[in-house]
């Protein structure tokens, strides 16, 4: 596998959490090649940053033992398919997420029942599209504008972006878990070998959402597009509109 260089600036256009950025800017203040060398040094960062990198800037076979992954990146049936995620019976997929029962799919997320999609995301039951976002069910489209909204209510992409910087900076690298399994592979001691899966369990909206910091909370609730309702319906969180 090539190396890949990473630098500060690489991870802040993928969408890297501040805490991860930080402990990167720190070790690696003039960017850094991906190598053996490189890779054990990484096991000294924030084990979000290492799932976060794997998932999202380069699936290197040799992250799996940092990132706890056995062989196996959720590719099943799948023919042609490269740098890709949770694809499922599907033929030349290339860079894409979320893809299932789809044909020459490449650079989309989302995709599912599809063919032909080519550089677009949330695609349903569609055929023959090109440069499309939020299609479903259509026959032949291009050019379908991507849609920025906070709680259901449009925005431009520069309030958009604005948010989004502004929520993962308080979020510090926090996410939603609706399972268990990460908290104990931490207890113990971030060893798979050790981790007894069979006491894993799925978390309630409420339970998973439960940690979100405060200081994010506040924030959203700040929004001038803010929905009270809505907020609580999605994380269990109830606060005041």
């Amino acid at each position: 596998m090539e190396n890949l260089f990473v630098t500060k600036e690489l991870l802040e256009r993928y969408g890297a959490c501040q805490h991860g950025i930080d402990w990167f800017e720190k070790e690696f203040q003039d960017g850094v090649e991906l190598c053996e060398e490189t890779i054990a040094k990484i096991k000294e960062a924030p084990t979000e940053f290492v799932w976060w990198f794997y998932n999202n800037v380069q699936q290197d076979k040799r992250l799996y033992p940092l990132y706890g992954v056995n062989e196996s990146n959720g590719v099943n049936g799948s023919d042609g398919v490269n740098r890709s995620y949770g694809v499922n019976e599907s033929d030349g997929v290339s860079w894409s997420d979320g893809v299932n029962e789809s044909d020459g799919v490449s650079w989309s997320d989302g995709v599912n029942g599809s063919n032909g999609v080519n550089g677009s995301d949330g695609v349903n039951e569609s055929y023959g599209v090109l440069n499309s976002y939020g299609v479903d069910r259509a026959i032949f489209l291009s050019n379908q504008p991507r849609r920025y909204s906070i709680f259901g209510k449009e925005v431009t992409e520069e309030r958009y972006e604005e948010a989004w910087n502004d929520l993962f900076k308080a979020l510090k690298g926090w996410s939603p878990t609706f399972n268990n399994i990460k908290a104990i592979y931490l207890k113990n001691g971030s060893d798979w070998k050790k981790t007894p899966i069979h006491q894993a369990k799925e978390l309630s909206k409420k339970e998973a959402w439960a940690g979100m910091p405060k200081e994010a909370v506040e924030l959203v609730q700040s929004w001038p597009e803010f929905d009270a309702e809505m907020f609580q319906e999605i994380t269990g969180i109830e606060v005041e509109g």
